[in-house]
């Protein structure tokens, strides 16, 4: 049976979050709390707790269990999940924290999140690393659009990877999404031999969670609704 429905969406500003940051800190694991600990900034570990804990929140929330007590496990390349569900994936970029939540644990999905911003060497960076459709498109387009399309590419990209569970053990150039800006977010061409079925299977939608941001969010399947949730009255207070 093919699952659809929401794909519940959060972003966060952690600046905003500076006063949950001891309640946050005493939802981590042994493991988080260490893992935090070892930044190398008081800046660097304060995102870190407030990321973790975050997360634990929102998912606490969703499933009505204790944060504190949810075990997470980790896949080949590192990426999270929760067993017994719901499938999550976050995307950080600096202070902004986007978190995505499907409906069960089956679900393959990825986000990321990106401040739009200039590029200097997008050029150089897509010659590199995007498709050759993906270099064609770009390179067409005129300089005021290019560091958006780069940065719709990037994230697409991003969240794609993500999503398949193998991270940047996957050739960024062995896919294509639509970069151009005003277009829809879609995958353009999967190369087969990278075992995640073909570009029909998945849905890219494109997301801009705060004004500055760029952003993305890959769904295997066709029948999923990205939608945003605001922050709980308890963290926003």
């Amino acid at each position: 049976m093919r699952e659809t429905g929401e794909i519940q969406l959060c972003y966060a500003d952690l600046r905003g979050l500076a006063h949950r940051l001891e309640a946050f800190r005493a939802l981590l694991s042994p493991d988080e709390a260490a893992r935090a600990a070892r930044f190398a900034t008081e800046e660097l570990r304060t995102r870190c707790v407030l990321r973790r804990g975050l997360l634990r929140h929102r998912l606490g929330r969703v499933t009505g269990r204790d944060p504190a007590s949810l075990a997470f496990a980790y896949g080949p390349m590192g990426k999270p999940s929760l067993p017994g569900g719901p499938a999550f994936n976050l995307a950080d970029c600096k202070d902004h924290v986007l978190i995505a939540i499907a409906p069960v644990e089956t679900v393959e999905l990825g986000v990321d999140v990106e401040r739009l911003r200039s590029v200097p060497d997008a050029a150089g960076i897509a010659e590199r690393f995007f498709a050759p459709e993906e270099r064609a498109a770009f390179a067409a387009l005129p300089d005021a659009l290019r560091d958006e399309a780069f940065l719709n590419g990037w994230t697409r990209k991003e969240a794609f990877i993500k999503a398949t569970g193998q991270g940047l053990s996957t050739p960024l150039d062995r896919f294509a999404v639509e970069l151009v800006p005003g277009r829809p977010a879609r995958l353009l061409g999967l190369d087969g031999a990278l075992g995640a079925g073909s570009a029909t299977d998945w849905s890219l939608f494109d997301l801009r969670p705060a004004p500055g941001l760029v952003g993305a969010l890959a769904v295997r399947g066709d029948g999923w609704r990205p939608v945003f949730r605001p922050l709980d009255e308890t963290l926003s207070a």
